[in-house]
């Protein structure tokens, strides 16, 4: 078993995941929701997510093949689709052998798709590119791709396309987007997807077949303001503890390059994370953490192993308290604002050295 001396922690509530789950899916019940759990899970765990929700899900998302076989060698036997798709044609050979879709998008996946000569069984999954010009094919260039498919394949044909922009309410690009997929859905008589979070959430006439749930499964909005996302949960609670207390003198200053200096004597609280544990380094100082019941705010830069917080109008705190840097009382959207960065990108920058607790609360 491993020594773990300091009580820093990510805290994985799989309930809050489930409730979380449960709810989105009620919000488009006629598709089916997939979650997606590439990048670890947003970094919450890609294997235990996975096992939390296999029993209720349809099929999960990840992002790269190695992705997938990560959790087939786990046990998790539902579908998984690779939404990256084929990286080369062996590939192919590896997503036969263990039973997984991957997402079509370039010309060379079609030759390799027709070379496999029928043993590759999965649906088809066709990237096409309605506005986001990152993957897939143009939209003009569809028949001809399709073309291309055996007749089996365009049997098990699902259309898929992406969003850029579907936070933004009554987005005219977002609205552009959806008449172009069904437009293509009805000429193919086929299946589609193309709801991410916030189109599940903002667009309701963009509800497919399969939606893609990300982001919202954590209990984190891709949105700033919609009162859809108020019943849910976040899964993760990001946690430290005080290691130090110190008094600090009108006129000193606390932390590297000086950044911060006190206006009175003051009351300092060091807390054992850092950047090293993804904790993200450009946090500024105001930033807000929650102790003992009240808000406490960052003084100084971020440190690779520690923080430092200001704690002189609080009430009794002692070294050894938790300290809550994001979770149920400070959102991950706060932090982010504070850091000039995203929600997506302080969950998944989390570090390998900061370990993980799964909670369950049956």
């Amino acid at each position: 078993m491993t020594y773990i001396s300091r009580k820093t922690q990510a805290v994985i509530d799989l309930t809050a995941l489930q409730n979380n789950y449960q709810y989105i899916s009620t919000l488009a019940p006629n598709s089916k929701t997939m979650a997606v759990i590439k990048a670890n899970g947003y970094e919450h765990g890609a294997i235990e997510v996975a096992k939390a929700l296999e029993e209720q899900v349809p099929c999960f998302a990840v992002a790269f093949v190695d992705e997938a076989i990560q959790l087939r060698k786990a046990g998790i036997k539902t579908p998984i689709l690779v939404l990256e798709g084929p990286f080369q044609e062996s590939d192919f050979a590896i997503a036969i052998q263990h039973d997984l879709s991957l997402m079509l998008h370039t010309a060379a996946q079609i030759a390799w798709l027709n070379n496999d000569k029928g043993t590759y069984r999965s649906d088809i999954w066709l990237k096409i590119d309605t506005g986001m010009n990152r993957l897939g094919f143009r939209v003009e260039d569809a028949p001809d791709v399709i073309a291309l498919l055996t007749e089996e394949h365009r049997k098990k044909l699902i259309i898929c396309s992406h969003f850029s922009c579907a936070e933004i309410k009554n987005n005219p690009k977002t609205a552009k987007q959806i008449t172009q997929v069904k437009a293509l859905v009805e000429q193919y008589a086929c299946q589609y997807s193309m709801a991410n979070s916030a189109g599940i959430l903002n667009w309701p006439e963009s509800h497919g077949h399969y939606n893609r749930l990300g982001l919202a499964l954590y209990g984190v909005s891709p949105i700033e303001q919609c009162d859809l996302v108020e019943p849910l949960e976040p899964v993760m609670t990001l946690e430290a503890e005080i290691i130090a207390i110190r008094k600090v003198k009108a006129g000193e200053t606390v932390g590297y390059g000086d950044t911060w200096q006190a206006d009175r004597s003051s009351i300092i609280a060091v807390i054992a994370i850092g950047y090293a544990d993804g904790y993200p380094r450009n946090a500024k100082s105001g930033t807000p953490v929650y102790v003992n019941g009240s808000i406490a705010y960052l003084v100084g830069r971020v440190s690779m192993d520690m923080i430092t917080i200001d704690i002189t109008d609080l009430p009794k705190v002692s070294v050894g308290d938790s300290v809550e840097l994001w979770g149920k009382n400070i959102s991950v959207d706060t932090v982010a604002k504070y850091s000039d960065s995203i929600n997506y990108e302080l969950l998944t920058r989390l570090s390998s050295r900061l370990p993980k607790t799964f909670i369950n609360r049956g």
